[in-house]
């Protein structure tokens, strides 16, 4: 075996609805075999298989950044790495919502979070759904995955009778001198409410002996800042998030709706999947979408890559446009364009694959 690529067959979210979604993952070749063509071989057939299965988007998580945008990859999510200084942590408004947190076992948490995950998912573009098992070998909590820290710590918000919200996370107990210097690592948090939302952040700032709390894989427009009276915090770095590509450009462009009523005559290039290489009419609003290949003069011309970037609405045309990935043919194309593809929310993937 000299290389490997593999799939999962995900569901994600796409603005007004979800599609089938190759999630790509395991790829590798052989440090004896490199620059002898196998990536492209198996990145080609990888692409070909999820053809087959009507998977009309693929996404990935990048090694590297420049590896994928050959084979028609776009970064299409960001996400957020945050830190808060406990200290500097005061809310503006107390968060005085009715309910209560409680601590839950794994066995309980399993299926709660996977309810919880997918009642969510449907309002962020982007978040893939999942079943009890992927909840199963996330909770395994296996001893490698500390990073010498404490075990998972789980807690879920109920209100109003019922679970709104979990919190994952965990702990790393350090002290200088004799005073506490703690840290909260929160792995995720996810709430189907406001007042869930803001309770269990309030819940994970407040653990005792720690100074910081430190967050992975959250959302570019994360609201927790505006919970807070000091708008510095939480400290953002923005890195990268998927990579997506469209694998059948029609079914994934018919597969989503659009914020305006519109029409758009876009050039494909795509030299890897040969037949998205054309030029089709994108009619396309609020309700829904029609694709079909069409002659004459196209609005816009662009790779293949590009418009993966651009398909969940985390990026926009004219941002493109002036870095020269996107070509505007006909005047007012690019206004047009961005106006379509809007989306009220920051694309999303805290799935890790």
């Amino acid at each position: 075996m000299v290389a490997t690529a593999g799939i999962f067959s995900f569901e994600m979210t796409v603005p007004g609805g979800s599609l089938p979604c190759g999630g790509v993952t395991r790829v590798s070749v052989q440090a004896t075999h490199r620059r002898q063509g196998l990536l492209t071989r198996v990145m080609r057939r990888q692409l070909e298989d999820m053809h087959e299965r009507a998977e009309p988007i693929a996404a990935l998580y990048a090694s590297e950044a420049e590896i994928y945008g050959r084979f028609g990859y776009g970064l299409a999510t960001y996400e957020s790495e945050l830190e808060v200084d406990r200290a500097r942590a005061r809310f503006r408004e107390p968060a005085t919502a009715e309910g209560r947190i409680r601590s839950i076992e794994t066995s309980e948490a399993i299926g709660e979070f996977a309810r919880l995950w997918n009642e969510a998912a449907p309002g962020r573009p982007g978040m893939l759904r999942h079943d009890e098992r992927w909840f199963a070998m996330w909770l395994a909590d296996l001893e490698w995955q500390r990073n010498d820290a404490s075990p998972h710590y789980r807690v879920v918000y109920e209100g109003d009778g019922k679970l709104e919200g979990f919190a994952l996370y965990r702990l790393k107990i350090s002290w200088e001198g004799d005073q506490p210097n703690g840290t909260v690592f929160l792995e995720s948090l996810m709430a189907t409410t406001p007042q869930a939302y803001a309770r269990l952040w309030r819940y994970c700032l407040d653990i005792d002996l720690t100074t910081r709390l430190q967050a992975s894989r959250r959302a570019l427009d994360e609201p927790l800042r505006f919970l807070l009276t000091d708008s510095r915090q939480p400290k953002t770095q923005v890195i990268d998030g998927i990579w997506l590509r469209l694998v059948d450009v029609p079914a994934a462009l018919t597969g989503r709706r659009y914020a305006v009523e519109g029409r758009l005559v876009l050039q494909v290039r795509d030299a890897f999947c040969p037949w998205n290489d054309r030029q089709i009419e994108l009619v396309a609003g609020p309700g829904g979408a029609e694709c079909r290949p069409v002659g004459g003069s196209p609005d816009l011309s662009l790779d293949a890559a590009d418009l993966g970037a651009l398909y969940l609405g985390g990026n926009r045309f004219s941002t493109l446009a002036a870095a020269g990935r996107v070509a505007e043919r006909q005047p007012g194309a690019i206004a047009r364009a961005d106006a379509l593809f809007a989306n009220p929310r920051a694309p999303w993937c805290p799935s890790h694959f």
